[in-house]
């Protein structure tokens, strides 16, 4: 028995409490099933079809969580771990079935933001704020032969919301507990063969301590801002014109390090993420080719100052990525052999980072870390068919090159099969993933290592979806496995066999387990029961010790209560397992985190057609916990809103 199962929490007991209502549960309606997706195979597929471990959260589940960001909503979705560094505004990442959160490739409408002058290209959920969401779509496991690199572990494309016939408008505002006051507007309709959509959204909180003393020591307080525009103009005979614009702004309140000596003032980080793409669609050969060419960029900004002290130098860290380039695509309708998919991709992606020290005598110094560019291209294709009327199949490959580096070939192949007698659905798919080291690993001044090579995946899953009593109840079960190899790590020269402090292809990992996601129509019109569950074993292969922060056990349980007219409640709880906040060479240099337990509560009432009145109450047994050591989340607290629909 490995040290990793001899750590199983006893609290995670209390989860597996909650399987026999799970597994009573239902996890799509009947008429969820014919819900079209766009992530799975890059363009509208109905999700029944899908061999792919996919979820979809719906724009209204976004809309009545925390307008601060989208960490509880995340939080219950099967494989998905998140860890947040001291609350709103605090690093947010998210992983994937227990990758790293590098290996998360994250989209607002198709458009990869994640960030090429960070040290792992990933993108940092504490500057997202929830605009005028439709949906969000989480593509689990190796999907590189879709999207590229960083998609090892899976997909979460943020898909914003595209407002078509007569004008609508939604106006919200709420406040609550850390002198938080959140507000929102969004707009949008059609004219003719024209349509558009723009909202906003602001929040700004005064916080609580992110390390030592939560409520008693000094607050950290965050702001943000966002906003987004989308048009589109139909030419007819199959001719379309749209674009997009999406931007993140926060500044936040940090501090020097996690422990409670590290509460100091002065510390911050701003952040700006703007995205925009445009795209132009036309149709061929009589309808049968849809061709699509999108232009993109993405650009993030971001800036640490350490303040000047009496005994410390001042320090100030600014960071600039940017992602720009095309991208063409072909959907070719084969009649009874099905579709496939070809296309090309070319980017820029240049990377810079720059510290500028303050001596005590006012004297300020600049030092590049970095400054680098690089071209990338790509060609895919992928073919989807159905034989026998009721197993849908689909094989894809894509090689990627950087034009000055290394190049990677990849694959994926899906398949799943419907018995429509019993509401079964038999899926799978397998495939290998690939990452390049970030530029910020390449050519940092300090750590970089210019001889890195990619790193390297594959794995796969299966499942079944099974409905039951006429799509009253319905569960999805899925078993997945990856193996990880060549994966980057930081080693430090006082360690034998580095010579210097830099990364190095020196790690392998595994990782298996169980999904479960469920719900299930208890009462009709009444009462509605949602849950997840995951068991996942995450293990470095080199030392046969856990991989830090991946919880063994985590789920979620909500009931929705609305048999009231206009009224309705909800209570979820969230539970995190026992695990590890580092990864370490020996068992007795591990650092545990402990499990915990989260419930929130949420009601509405509709006072008219147009205006509700809600609420929620969040950590309603004021439990103490931490996603990574040392650093705190927020206590007990009460927030009220109002929103008005036209």
């Amino acid at each position: 028995m490995s040290f990793f199962e001899r750590r199983r929490g006893r609290a995670a007991l209390s989860l597996f409490a909650t399987l026999p209502v799970l597994l009573a549960a239902h996890a799509a309606r009947a008429d969820d099933l014919e819900e079209i997706v766009v992530t799975a195979y890059r363009g509208p597929t109905d999700i029944s079809k899908s061999g792919s471990a996919i979820t979809v959260i719906p724009g209204d589940k976004i809309n009545n969580a925390s307008p601060g960001s989208l960490v509880d909503v995340l939080r219950q979705v099967p494989g998905l771990t998140v860890t947040q560094s001291g609350g709103p505004g605090g690093t947010t990442e998210v992983s994937i079935r227990g990758a790293e959160a590098g290996h998360t490739l994250v989209l607002v409408d198709g458009i990869r933001v994640n960030d090429p002058a960070s040290a792992r290209n990933s993108f940092d959920f504490a500057v997202f704020s929830p605009t005028d969401i439709e949906r969000v779509e989480i593509l689990r496991g190796p999907q590189s032969a879709l999207y590229g690199s960083d998609a090892m572990g899976g997909v979460i494309n943020i898909i914003t919301k595209k407002r078509t016939g007569a004008l609508s408008m939604t106006v919200g505002a709420e406040g609550g507990n850390y002198d938080t006051f959140a507000g929102n507007a969004a707009a949008g309709g059609s004219i003719g063969p024209a349509s558009f959509s723009v909202s906003g959204t602001m929040f700004n909180t005064n916080g609580f301590s992110r390390v030592g003393d939560r409520d008693n020591g000094e607050p950290d307080g965050t702001k943000k801002l966002a906003g987004s525009a989308r048009a589109s103009f139909d030419a007819g005979d199959g001719k379309s014109l749209s674009f997009g614009v999406t931007a993140y702004h926060q500044e936040s309140d940090v501090e020097k390090g996690s422990k409670p000596t590290d509460d100091l003032p002065g510390y911050e980080r701003d952040r700006d993420v703007l995205t925009a793409f445009g795209r132009f669609e036309f149709e061929g050969f009589d309808g049968r080719v849809n061709n699509q060419f999108t232009v993109f960029g993405t650009q993030t900004t971001s800036r640490y100052t350490e303040p000047l002290t009496t005994t410390f130098r001042g320090r100030v860290g600014d960071s600039t990525g940017d992602d720009f380039g095309a991208e063409y695509q072909a959907t070719i309708d084969m009649a009874r052999y099905g579709s496939l998919i070809v296309g090309a991709r070319a980017e820029q992606e240049s990377g810079a980072q720059d510290t500028t020290t303050t001596s005590l005598g006012g004297v300020a110094n600049t030092v590049d870390n970095f400054d680098n560019a690089r071209t990338l291209l790509a060609v895919f294709a992928m073919q989807q068919f159905t034989l026998f009327d009721n197993l849908n199949l689909s094989l894809g490959g894509r090689y990627d090159e950087d034009v000055d580096g290394q190049g990677f070939l990849t694959g994926r192949a899906t398949a799943a099969y419907l018995i429509d007698q019993t509401g079964t659905k038999l899926r799978g798919s397998f495939g290998n993933a690939a990452k390049r080291p970030t530029m910020f690993q390449l050519y940092d001044a300090q750590y970089g290592n210019p001889d890195l090579i990619d790193e390297q995946s594959y794995g796969g899953d299966v499942g079944i979806d099974q409905e039951l009593f006429d799509g009253r109840v319905n569960f999805s079960l899925t078993g997945f496995y990856n193996n990880f190899t060549n994966l980057i790590e930081f080693q430090s020269k006082a360690l034998p066999d580095y010579p210097k402090s830099s990364y190095y292809n020196i790690k392998s990992a595994e990782t298996s387990g169980l999904e479960l996601s469920a719900d299930a129509i208890l009462w009709p019109s009444v009462l509605k029961a949602t849950g997840s569950y995951t068991y996942m074993r995450a293990i470095n292969l080199d030392t046969d010790l856990p991989l830090s922060r991946r919880p063994q056990n985590s789920g979620s349980l909500t009931l929705t209560y609305t048999g009231i007219e206009n009224f309705e409640f909800g209570a979820t709880a969230i539970f995190v397992g026992d695990r590890f906040n580092n990864d370490a060479k020996t068992a007795a240099a591990l650092v545990p985190l402990e499990s915990y337990t989260k419930i929130d509560l949420s009601a509405s009432y509709k006072l008219n057609p147009e205006t509700t009145l809600y609420a929620r109450l969040e950590n309603l047994t004021n439990v103490e916990y931490q996603d990574a050591f040392g650093y705190n989340n927020a206590g007990r607290s009460a927030y009220v809103g109002l929103r008005w629909t036209h």
